[in-house]
């Protein structure tokens, strides 16, 4: 009874508002520290998937789009179907782009809410040789070079370029003599170093792969009629804010002129909304 009469005075009332006056705060600071790390957690970075031709110019696109807005942007580098089977495998990626059309489709079907914002750039396809060659070999002959011993492309089974290759030298009439001396790599640029190191003859590579080389020039200009287009698509998986300004920043008319002066033909803007 004592003890309850203690607890219903006005004694221990004012005494436990006392307490309560100085543990609010206190319960304030704890809650807020609970909440601040989920409040103050940085942005997830952006993920892009980029094939290996167009892998240093998203690089560079990348850093600037970083240094403008703070968000970190991780760019995956490699071959078109690489990264194609690894984003179909699963793989968190919030950009995709392919150097072709069909592993652009391909990843759209896998991810149903994924958006086909368009085509970022096109190329062209070119042999190349040794530093001499000069536009020297004329594709409209029956037959090839016969002193070509190896001829270097990306894998056309697996690689856009390589595909492209193949579907060249098949309308030009010289896939059939020239398939037992084929060197086929895992990507484009692989197969361009084989040139460089003299591993190879020739190669068939983008135009824009020779224009950063060393030591090499350019055999002949394949024509586009020869093969289906080049295009490299952009296959947005996320529609985070952040991803879409970084989408909108790829057509951005300064990237748009590094594309051009790295040899890349332009494309039409899309009339898809990024954001």
């Amino acid at each position: 009874m004592e003890a309850a009469r203690s607890a219903s005075s006005p004694c221990f009332s004012a005494f436990s508002r006392g307490w309560w006056l100085l543990l609010a705060p206190l319960s304030l600071v704890l809650a807020c520290e609970r909440l601040a790390p989920e409040a103050g957690k940085p942005e997830p970075p952006i993920l892009v998937f980029a094939a290996s031709s167009l892998g240093e110019i998203v690089e560079r696109a990348a850093e600037d789009f970083e240094a403008t807005s703070g968000v970190e942007v991780r760019v995956h580098v490699a071959g078109t179907s690489t990264i194609g089977r690894q984003v179909l495998a699963g793989a968190r990626a919030d950009v995709f782009i392919a150097a072709d059309r069909a592993w652009a489709e391909a990843v759209l079907a896998g991810h149903p809410g994924a958006v086909d914002v368009g085509d970022l750039a096109g190329n062209r396809l070119v042999l190349v040789g040794g530093s001499e060659a000069d536009d020297s070999i004329d594709l409209g002959v029956p037959a090839p070079p016969e002193d070509w011993s190896r001829l270097a492309i990306a894998d056309p089974a697996h690689v856009p370029a390589g595909r492209y290759a193949r579907q060249s030298l098949e309308s030009m009439g010289w896939w059939t003599s020239l398939e037992p001396r084929l060197v086929p790599t895992a990507d484009v640029r692989a197969a361009l170093r084989l040139v460089e190191l003299g591993e190879a003859d020739a190669g068939v590579v983008y135009e824009t792969d020779v224009a950063a080389s060393t030591g090499l020039g350019t055999l002949a200009t394949i024509p586009s009629d020869l093969h289906d287009p080049i295009v490299y698509p952009v296959v947005r998986l996320d529609d985070r804010p952040e991803v879409l300004d970084f989408v909108e920043r790829l057509w951005n008319p300064d990237f748009r002129d590094v594309l051009r002066r790295r040899g890349f033909t332009m494309r039409p803007v899309p009339k898809v909304e990024t954001r």
